[in-house]
């Protein structure tokens, strides 16, 4: 497929260069990304904070360490997405589709409208930074309790 070693490589240049575009183009209409269809997009490390995602189809897009700070994610379809490390603290998630949605680490502090009901759906660990009015116990098997507490 490849003659020589430079020729991967140049590919592999090209590669990263429409995904750093792509990601930029996205960045800069993160205002108007309601109802957008962002499933499967390599989105690590983007600057999303404030964007307006409502109704986004974010299924098992790649948002690993992505900034979603102050987002409205609320009706965001985020079954199998990857968010570990991402910042969603200030978010609004109103009836957001945490299917399988991978959290391990990610910063929910503040977050909106977190139910125990979604956020059983999803995968996270101790590490996940959870808002105040959720209280999680976990159990020595590695299972958990999820308590919402008045707010």
């Amino acid at each position: 497929m490849f003659e020589n070693k430079e020729s991967l490589q140049a590919e592999g240049n090209k590669i990263v260069a429409e995904w750093e575009q792509e990601r930029k183009k996205i960045e800069a209409s993160k205002a108007d990304l309601q109802e957008a269809d962002l499933s499967n997009l390599k989105l690590m490390g983007s600057d999303l904070s404030s964007a307006n995602l409502t109704g986004a189809d974010l299924t098992s897009a790649y948002l690993i360490k992505a900034n979603l700070q102050n987002a409205d994610l609320t009706n965001a379809d985020l079954t199998e997405a990857v968010l570990s490390d991402a910042d969603l603290s200030g978010a609004n998630l109103e009836s957001a589709e945490l299917s399988d949605t991978y959290l391990h680490g990610a910063n929910l502090t503040d977050v909106k409208n977190l139910t125990c009901d979604q956020l059983e759906l999803a995968n996270f660990d101790k590490e996940t930074k959870l808002p105040a009015y959720i209280s999680v116990t976990w159990g020595t098997n590695g299972g958990c309790q999820c308590t919402e507490l008045e707010k």
